[in-house]
């Protein structure tokens, strides 16, 4: 402790914390009692009866730990024989506890700690007691309708699971993906050999490669026509075969898009000349990476109707060969073979 000037004193935390309990619990107990007493006096004290801390446990959620009947326990005030007396003016008020001091004794609360849902939406707003009387018609009053509504809300179990026949859903789901045949299968005596696709394949490679070099060199331009992209039979340049020329005037969009266009043409085919499998081979030849989606659903269906027109051949002539050097092209080399 630390006299100050004018008679102040300082005390340090140790210090006030050994006063906190002087000169006994008995006494802070007989101080807490007079000072209830008096906010009692003038009309405060429900504001204040909180502070009176019961000796039972309080959980997380700031509750006592009792179970059943949740009833709020004031500290027992037994050992003092007298509480000193509060005046206001011509008014007083004298209390003796000699019995325990227990103001909310007996009070009983609705809520129930096991249940956490009424802490949340499920909390009953209004408090009814009593069973509904469905017998005498429309509710005639509000305490009737939250009465039927409460047995309402008994008979409805807290988890519901749903039952749903997936089976009976698929049945009735209206289909939105078109069934796509598998890829045919052909015949192994006019499919390619393994050596001669591993073969071509190099060679594919290299060409392409070959033509990516031309085509990015910086030589002088080979054509001032615009690059735009080829619809087949509606241009009389695909009419003729392809030349280099022709090929290094579009840009890769143009490429690409007409490679899509030669692909959706030749599906009302049944055989392929020799012009459109020399537009095909050019254009997947200078087709650039990566691939579109659009550009790979194009090659896969560029597979899939040359092995069903391979699928329908006997025997061997040069379709045949150039069917097969379109399926190693884009089954093999742009990798549209099923798994």
């Amino acid at each position: 402790m630390e006299v100050l000037a004018a008679g102040m004193m300082r005390y340090t935390r140790e210090e006030l914390e050994a006063l906190s309990g002087a000169p006994s619990s008995e006494a802070q107990a007989l101080r807490w009692g007079e000072v209830l007493a008096s906010l009692a006096a003038a009309g405060f004290s429900g504001d204040y009866e909180g502070l009176l801390a019961s000796d039972e446990p309080v959980n997380s959620r700031g509750r006592r730990a009792s179970g059943g009947g949740r009833k709020a326990a004031a500290p027992q005030f037994s050992e003092a024989t007298e509480m000193g007396a509060w005046r206001n003016g011509d008014s007083g008020v004298h209390q003796a506890i000699g019995e325990p001091f227990d103001q909310c004794e007996g009070v009983e609360y609705d809520e129930d700690d096991s249940d956490d849902d009424y802490d949340g939406i499920l909390k009953p707003a209004f408090a009814v007691d009593g069973e509904p009387d469905f017998e005498s018609g429309e509710p005639l009053d509000g305490f009737e309708y939250l009465r039927r509504v409460r047995w309402e809300a008994n008979q409805i179990p807290r988890v519901k699971v749903a039952k749903i026949d997936l089976g009976a859903a698929r049945k009735e789901q209206t289909p939105y993906m078109p069934e796509i045949p598998d890829i045919p299968k052909c015949s192994p005596d006019l499919c390619a050999s393994k050596e001669w696709e591993d073969s071509f394949i190099t060679y594919f490679s290299e060409t392409r490669l070959t033509f990516s070099e031309l085509d990015s060199s910086d030589g002088p331009s080979v054509s001032g026509a615009p690059k735009n992209s080829l619809k087949p039979g509606s241009s009389p340049e695909m009419q003729i075969d392809p030349t280099l020329t022709m090929i290094r005037s579009m840009d890769a969009v143009s490429r690409a898009t007409t490679l899509q266009n030669y692909t959706n043409m030749i599906q009302s085919y049944d055989t392929l000349s020799r012009n459109d499998c020399l537009w095909l081979f050019a254009l997947c030849i200078a087709v650039q990476p990566p691939l579109d989606a659009e550009t790979c659903a194009s090659l896969r269906s560029l597979l899939r109707k040359c092995a069903t027109i391979l699928a329908e051949k006997k025997d061997m002539d040069d379709e045949v060969v150039m069917l097969n050097i379109l399926m190693s092209i884009s089954g093999r080399y742009f990798g549209q073979y099923e798994k």
